[in-house]
């Protein structure tokens, strides 16, 4: 246990004004793919467009977060050094030879179910595919991060709240009932410490930052793995981001992870959530400027959900 008390997890059947103790984001108030190298064929004199092409893609289909590598088969393919899904550029893409190309699918546009077509270049000049109907790739929801996303990415905006919760705004902030609707939808079960079933009766733990944090922390059962700020490169689609805007060790704004990539050693990792409703909210902006000095944890999501 932490902070020298009990569990703070519970049954909530209160009124609103009992509500304001024990739901919102903080104790203070509410706060407001990787690029990986391109290896391109070396010494070797570059094909004609007329003798390229590209014949299939595997697999065809996959998560809406991204993340998973195919390979595309053709001939001809030596010196490509790019491919694109619906115009987002692919990362880590690789030639094996003038008959293969790997390459990292990047996250669907909003987490949303889609069919993209995939194109690859040479340079400026696209190697046109084999088929005249082209290649395409399946975006779809299979994983229990894939609901999460989703559900958040149809959620986040102020005009799109879900009305089958409370919106806890009005009682010190949204931002850790987002971040559970969101967990519920990947698959997360419900238990007797973390749980929502009306405006009066949730635990405390469903819409309040710092119950749900000590609620990660204290059941290790649950597959949550807590990082540091130090840690970030190991951060993905999905993980959990907690704010300590007041420098009291306690949590006073929580989001979800929706983009993390690392160039030249760097890592940038951009959060979708409530209060100050974003999408892709900067990590490194929201500590260094519109809270300055603020720290940062993290919890990676279970293998379960993954």
């Amino acid at each position: 246990m932490r902070r020298g008390g009990s569990k703070r997890v519970g049954v909530v059947v209160a009124t609103l004004a009992a509500m304001t103790l024990v739901a919102g984001c903080s104790a203070g108030g509410s706060g407001t793919g990787s690029l990986g190298e391109t290896s391109i064929g070396q010494g070797t004199p570059r094909p004609s467009a007329a003798t390229s092409g590209v014949v299939a893609i595997a697999p065809a289909s996959g998560s809406v977060v991204g993340g998973q590598s195919v390979t595309l088969t053709g001939t001809g393919l030596t010196g490509v050094d790019r491919v694109t899904f619906d115009g987002v550029a692919a990362s880590r893409v690789t030639v094996a030879g003038s008959t293969r190309v790997t390459a990292v699918v990047p996250q669907a546009v909003d987490f949303q179910p889609a069919t993209a077509v995939v194109k690859v270049f040479r340079g400026s000049t696209e190697v046109r595919a084999a088929s005249a109907d082209g290649l395409s790739y399946g975006w779809t929801v299979t994983t229990g991060v894939d609901r999460e996303m989703q559900y958040a990415f149809a959620h986040w905006r102020t005009a799109s709240y879900n009305p089958a919760y409370y919106d806890f705004n009005a009682v010190g902030g949204d931002c850790q009932n987002f971040v559970s609707q969101s967990l519920a939808a990947a698959g997360l079960p419900q238990t007797d410490d973390w749980f929502y079933r009306s405006q009066s009766a949730h635990s405390e733990s469903w819409g309040y930052a710092p119950t749900f944090d000590d609620h990660l922390e204290d059941t290790p059962s649950l597959g949550f793995t807590k990082r540091t700020d130090a840690q970030r490169s190991q951060l993905r689609i999905g993980d959990l981001a907690y704010f300590d805007w007041n420098h009291n060790g306690v949590p006073d704004h929580v989001m979800i992870v929706s983009g993390v990539s690392t160039v030249d050693g760097k890592t940038t990792v951009k959060l979708v959530g409530h209060n100050l409703d974003a999408d892709y909210r900067d990590l490194d902006v929201a500590i260094t400027k519109d809270h300055p000095g603020s720290t940062v944890w993290f919890y990676t999501l279970p293998a379960s959900l993954r």
